[in-house]
């Protein structure tokens, strides 16, 4: 199975946290639509010599939301006809069908048959901002055949929403939730920031209360982080905003892990909790090294060996699509590099790392069984059932517990 990223970088404002590819020019979508079903097309081949089917498709950014159903759509399509969608012993999606009455896609991945939600069982998620929610957009996502919504809440409190120069009030996130509940929704994940200068104890409790009352099906929690480039960054350099103290950081995950554990909800990985079967299978797949195509300017692809990355750039990757030309690089992925990417990403999850994964893959070095003794020996990582993994209570300090464990030297 492999997955699709479709980056759409259009924002109406910029968040002062994000430093995510974004652009204002709201005028290029149409023409954006355009490149970017063209790029789907041209790079058709690509994936399906990988020999794996779509699994997982989901729309991030940028605001995939300020799209309007019928172009999400069109992108959907391109999909459909052109990609092995993996119909059980048949042919991979490309390879022309007699009698199909879409060129080059099985029957059973016909537009036609891809519209219900959940239909195949594939995953299909947009990212959306809640004063972009209408009962009409809604009603068309369904149509255009989305069957999971990612919601960046962020918070319920006007002052810090105002602050993160967030679009929405905390009751227009609470409507939106509930209109996307109303109109069918049954998989929603809401992301909540935590560990910021000015966040209480108490008022993260109340974010986290009204959360549950919502009872979305899955929750991401991210500490705030000062990125390069941001506005926050530049608030931070000229001595404006003072990051939150660790352990204050600590106590606010802390709590965030007690109270969704109380709710029902499941840690699956540092920042990823939900109910019983309802993990982000998309971003599972990164952290399983699945392969996965990315499309739009900044997007990522990952193909088992190599890295390729679209130009972060809306005007370069429009001229470079309309010319043919292409406008990604690539990298061929060391094995040092895939040792540590897979400890990295292995790690963050609660269910750990696979130790006869290693051993089967890699000729692992001494430095890492030397560190992974002091690790052991202090707690940081357990062994168990063949895995070894970062005990919940030590999650919040992971970054730090991984990188004793990379590789620096070279590596089969």
């Amino acid at each position: 199975m492999a997955g699709i990223y479709i980056h759409i970088p259009f924002c109406s404002q910029f968040c002062i946290y994000c430093d995510f590819y974004s652009t204002m020019m709201l005028g290029k979508r149409e023409s954006f639509t355009k490149a970017l079903i063209t790029e789907i097309g041209q790079r058709a081949n690509d994936f399906n010599k990988l020999g794996d089917a779509v699994n997982t498709i989901y729309f991030g950014g940028g605001t995939p939301s300020l799209l309007a159903p019928p172009a999400l759509q069109s992108i959907l399509q391109a999909i459909y006809a052109g990609y092995n969608l993996g119909a059980a012993g048949g042919p991979a999606a490309g390879n022309p069908v007699a009698g199909n009455p879409v060129a080059g896609c099985h029957p059973a991945n016909h537009p036609s048959n891809l519209e219900a939600p959940g239909n195949h069982g594939r995953e299909v998620t947009l990212e959306v901002n809640p004063d972009d929610i209408t009962e009409q957009y809604l009603q068309g996502l369904l149509e255009a055949g989305f069957n999971r919504l990612s919601m960046g809440i962020q918070s319920f409190n006007d002052g810090h929403l105002k602050w993160m120069n967030r679009r929405h009030t905390s009751a227009e996130a609470v409507a939106a939730f509930t209109a996307a509940r109303s109109a069918g929704f049954g998989n929603i994940s809401i992301d909540l920031i935590f560990g910021f200068e000015g966040l209480s104890m108490q008022m993260w409790q109340e974010n986290l209360n009204r959360a549950i009352e919502l009872s979305p099906e899955h929750i991401s929690a991210y500490q705030l982080s000062v990125e390069p480039g941001t506005k926050l960054h530049a608030s931070y350099k000229k001595g404006e905003y003072l990051q939150m103290k660790d352990t204050l950081s600590y106590k606010q995950y802390a709590l965030l892990q007690k109270m969704l554990s109380e709710a029902g909800y499941v840690q699956y990985e540092i920042s990823s909790f939900c109910k019983p079967g309802r993990e982000s299978r998309h971003n599972s797949s990164y952290w399983d090294f699945t392969p996965y195509f990315g499309f739009g300017p900044s997007a990522h692809s990952f193909d088992g060996e190599r890295r390729f990355w679209n130009v972060s750039s809306l005007n370069t990757y429009l001229k470079a699509i309309e010319q043919g030309t292409g406008c990604s690089r690539e990298e061929i992925i060391s094995p040092k590099d895939r040792f540590n990417e897979y400890i990295m990403l292995s790690l963050r999850r609660v269910v750990g790392m696979d130790v006869a994964y290693i051993n089967s893959h890699f000729k692992v070095p001494d430095e890492f069984y030397n560190s992974l003794a002091v690790l052991i020996k202090r707690g940081d990582v357990v062994e168990q059932g063949g895995k070894l993994r970062v005990p919940p209570e030590k999650l919040f300090l992971s970054d730090g517990i991984i990188r004793e464990l990379f590789c620096t030297g070279s590596i089969l």
